[in-house]
């Protein structure tokens, strides 16, 4: 098992195994029905993904707390904005597909592999993403999709079960984001 909890002080962590990534939609509660309900959230947002990511910018970038990784010197940086827009689009697509396959993973690492890489610059860097502040960015893209859910037609029960599917693959999507990138998930 290649699990982080099992490195040792000298060792590198490394990207989760198979069995660490059960355990954690196991932790989540997140089964086999949940990704039947993702499916069916994304046949409702799948047109709106745009709309849901511009959402999602807009709030960040006007959170102080959450702009601050996505600026340089004060400010919004366009750049870094513009080469992580193309994988979030991909990655809430093919999140909505309910799959967690090599497709999903591979958006998985190229995402980590861009904030790492952002991280890395030299010139005025951002400070390195802890899981207690990454889990503060899986709420607002939650919410923003939680009103074309509502404005679906479907049931009260029904709404709710997709969005509670659509939280819990984010929320994995974000723990996933937090191991470093370069190894494929196996």
């Amino acid at each position: 098992m290649t699990d982080i909890s099992n490195q040792g002080p000298d060792q590198p962590p490394s990207t989760p195994d198979v069995q660490t990534l059960v355990r954690i939609k196991r932790m989540l509660l997140y089964t086999y029905e949940d990704e039947q309900y993702l499916v069916k959230a994304g046949e409702i947002l799948q047109p709106y993904v745009e709309d849901i990511l511009n959402e999602w910018y807009d709030y960040l970038l006007t959170n102080n707390y959450l702009s601050i990784y996505f600026s340089r010197n004060g400010q919004p940086d366009q750049a870094y904005l513009e080469a992580l827009r193309p994988q979030f689009l991909q990655w809430i697509t093919v999140l909505l597909k309910g799959r967690t396959n090599s497709e999903w993973w591979q958006l998985e690492e190229r995402i980590a592999a861009l904030m790492e890489k952002n991280n890395d610059q030299d010139s005025g860097s951002l400070p390195l993403i802890y899981l207690r502040y990454l889990t503060t960015f899986v709420y607002p893209i939650v919410g923003y999709g939680k009103h074309y859910l509502d404005q679906s037609g479907k049931d009260k029960r029904e709404i709710s079960l997709m969005q509670q599917a659509w939280f819990k693959a984010i929320c994995f999507s974000a723990l996933l984001w937090v191991y470093p990138s370069g190894q494929r998930f196996e």
